[in-house]
């Protein structure tokens, strides 16, 4: 069985969509909310799903991803942002991926909610199977016994997607799956496309210098 744990803060606007695309898709699963403190109705809107179960944690997308992955019942945990949704095969493909055994881990290909050249582009760059070009809105996924050997995300206040993988890949094969999910621009619209990659390309290579990452969350603000 596949976990798909969903870490949510004040996400009533995208939450029941995410949801609705997971209850559509094919294979065993079961899907877990870990709330960082929600103050509007996200809480309402899971609640309203069949089979959704909630956790509560510290605010923080890597404690409340440990928090979920804590409550999981199932053999693979995929961690999914509450904004991006799966194809309606992602648990037949991420099956068949950890059936390898010298698979440790991967992700999904990345696309956009908006029609962009510029987007489009960037969605090119991400197929690269590198760390550098692989984060948490692919919907990372490994095994809950590797997890929990690697110690699960470390709590901190970015980065941890980055962060995980540097202590996940060297155990072996971290794959990219040939489809897509589709994952909100939100960010791009509000900052602008160039302005927001610009952006995330300059924290992740401050990270890599040793800029903390608490330094880095007050500049994504």
């Amino acid at each position: 069985m596949i976990s798909v744990i969903i870490p949510t803060l004040n996400e009533e606007r995208v939450i029941g969509s995410s949801l609705r695309s997971l209850l559509s898709c094919d294979g065993e699963f079961e899907i877990i909310v870990a709330d960082g403190g929600s103050t509007d109705k996200t809480l309402d809107v899971t609640g309203g799903c069949p089979g959704v179960r909630h956790v509560v944690s510290e605010k923080g997308r890597g404690a409340q991803m440990n928090a979920g992955a804590s409550a999981a019942r199932g053999d693979i945990l995929l961690f999914l942002h509450a904004d991006t949704l799966l194809p309606r095969c992602a648990f037949q493909r991420i099956t068949a991926a950890m059936a390898d055994r010298s698979v440790v881990g991967g992700c999904f290909r990345l696309s956009f909610d908006l029609q962009s050249f510029l987007l489009k582009g960037f969605s090119l760059v991400a197929g690269i199977n590198h760390i550098l070009f692989t984060y948490g809105d692919q919907g990372l996924f490994m095994a809950a016994r590797t997890f929990n050997a690697i110690g699960g995300y470390k709590s901190i206040p970015i980065m941890e997607d980055v962060e995980i993988q540097r202590r996940l890949r060297p155990r072996g094969r971290f794959v990219k799956l040939d489809v897509p999910v589709v994952t909100s621009a939100r960010r791009f619209i509000r900052r602008g496309i160039i302005r927001q990659q610009a952006l995330n390309t300059t924290l992740v290579s401050l990270y890599y210098v040793g800029v903390s990452p608490s330094l880095l969350k007050r500049f994504y603000r």
